[in-house]
């Protein structure tokens, strides 16, 4: 780490501690290091390498205190692991667990580093100190943010209509405001994963993330993850992609968004770019050339070399391509989790007793 020293001072507790802030992302991007200086950084890949291993074996990534500029920069070095592996389930656990790693920290913390996290997310958070009935409430949030996190969970006690309101604002404990910036954290991760370029590694790296693909592999049953169907099934698809997938077919225009929406999942679904592309040739203004370009551009095959997910749930609610949701979708954030879950049951199903 002798190369790093000048920048040691920029790097204190809380980026250690939470390295998805903004500021943190700054001073990775100061540094400006090129792959092949990172590998020749061994404290920070073995890091990187097992934050994404504790991810799989644990379902939760730890903290270690002694050295924040390893935890800091091995963040992004995990995501980046975790990109190229390319498994939507390892995309989730991982994010799942760096969200509880960020909630076991910030249950602990005073109430002003929560308000900073949160301010980071832009929500509209006031330090509310207040005891009713005997609970102590420290924060209360804007009924738009809390909702944007808590409309997944299933206990009665996070319904809004369970909830003390104050003009619009929703009291809150601290270890409830935690709670909630771990779904932030987690989609936010899930975001940066996606933005990931397609790059090639040094040895040394390649290695490693074929290591931690195998490591996946061989723990994938055993921690409950499934790997999507070997064939593309129509009917494990969730109602909003089935929706754009069969007026595609049938020669409609969809929007931009939908087509995006549609191309995504489906290149995450296992479908090849010529399949995907074919589905358009309906469609009046289908352009061969065009439509080629653009599915191999979100394959990460064109332009940025950014291969993209699937949009979340929330982003296409707001986007009103989410219509008539089942009873899995309240249960899921992307499209792709609810087909991973809804094929895995048809296999159970297709199975003899």
């Amino acid at each position: 780490m002798r190369g790093l020293n000048r920048w040691i001072d920029l790097i204190g507790v809380l980026e250690a501690k939470y390295p998805f802030l903004h500021r943190a992302v700054e001073v990775v991007g100061a540094l400006g290091l090129r792959l092949e200086e990172l590998a020749g950084l061994s404290g920070v890949v073995d890091r990187g390498f097992e934050r994404v291993s504790e991810a799989i074996l644990r379902g939760v990534v730890s903290y270690r205190a002694g050295n924040p500029e390893v935890e800091m920069l091995s963040f992004p070095v995990a995501l980046m692991f975790v990109s190229l592996i390319g498994d939507p389930f390892l995309d989730r656990r991982y994010a799942l667990a760096e969200g509880k790693r960020a909630y076991r920290l910030l249950r602990e913390e005073p109430e002003e580093v929560i308000a900073e996290v949160a301010e980071d997310f832009n929500w509209k958070l006031r330090p509310r100190r207040v005891v009713l009935d005997g609970q102590l409430y420290s924060f209360e949030l804007h009924f738009a943010d809390y909702l944007r996190n808590a409309s997944g969970f299933h206990e009665d006690k996070w319904k809004l209509v369970n909830r003390l309101m104050r003009e619009g604002y929703v009291l809150l404990t601290k270890v409830e405001a935690a709670r909630l910036l771990e779904c932030e954290i987690e989609d936010l991760i899930l975001q940066r994963v996606s933005r990931h370029r397609r790059v090639e590694l040094p040895g040394e790296l390649e290695e490693r993330v074929e290591r931690l693909r195998r490591l996946l592999e061989e723990h994938r049953g055993r921690i409950g993850g499934e790997t999507l169907p070997e064939r593309v099934n129509v009917e494990a698809f969730p109602p909003c992609i089935r929706r754009i997938f069969e007026a595609v077919l049938a020669g409609r225009k969809a929007s931009h968004m939908e087509r995006f929406t549609l191309v995504s999942f489906l290149l995450n679904a296992g479908m090849s770019i010529e399949e995907t592309a074919e589905l358009f040739t309906s469609i009046s203004d289908f352009d061969p050339e065009m439509t080629r370009y653009q599915v191999e551009h979100i394959a990460g095959l064109r332009g940025s070399r950014t291969r993209y997910r699937p949009p979340n749930c929330d982003t296409l609610r707001t986007h009103g391509i989410c219509q008539n949701p089942d009873n899995l979708c309240g249960r899921v954030r992307n499209p792709i989790t609810y087909y991973i879950i809804k094929a895995r049951r048809g296999r159970r199903r297709g199975r003899k007793p």
